[in-house]
């Protein structure tokens, strides 16, 4: 069975592993990111420019850090993925964490993402 076309848009975000040209792609101009607060460079960010510029930066303190997902579900322009972020940090800390993302999609990009996570693995893998 494929993924529909909405939650294939999610993998190649994913899969994208901070490469921005693949995630500009996948990302509406106008896109809204709601990030949990303790999460790092959590907050809100509006517009692929203030996602790219302010949010992802937080990826130069890991040398690996990727989005696994293990379980997606679709209603209509939702997407819902339950997964784990799994990382090293600069200073060689591994470190795992659960996370829920709630993806809208429209015309094949991501409008919308909020973010949950269990954010005091990665604070304490980011710790001096």
């Amino acid at each position: 069975m494929s993924d529909s076309p909405q939650i294939d848009v999610v993998r190649r975000f994913y899969d994208a592993a901070g490469d921005l040209g693949v995630i500009r792609s996948v990302v509406d101009e106008d896109a809204r990111w709601d990030v949990a607060e303790g999460f790092p460079n959590g907050g809100v960010y509006d517009g692929l420019g203030s996602i790219v510029n302010d949010f992802f930066p937080f990826l130069s303190r890991f040398q690996e850090f990727r989005c696994v997902g293990e379980a997606y579900y679709e209603d209509g322009d939702q997407v819902i993925v339950l997964g784990r972020y799994v990382g090293v940090t600069i200073g060689g800390k591994p470190v795992t964490s659960r996370f829920a993302h709630f993806f809208t999609l429209r015309k094949g990009k991501i409008t919308q993402l909020r973010q949950t996570s269990d954010t005091l693995p990665i604070a304490r893998a980011l710790e001096n």
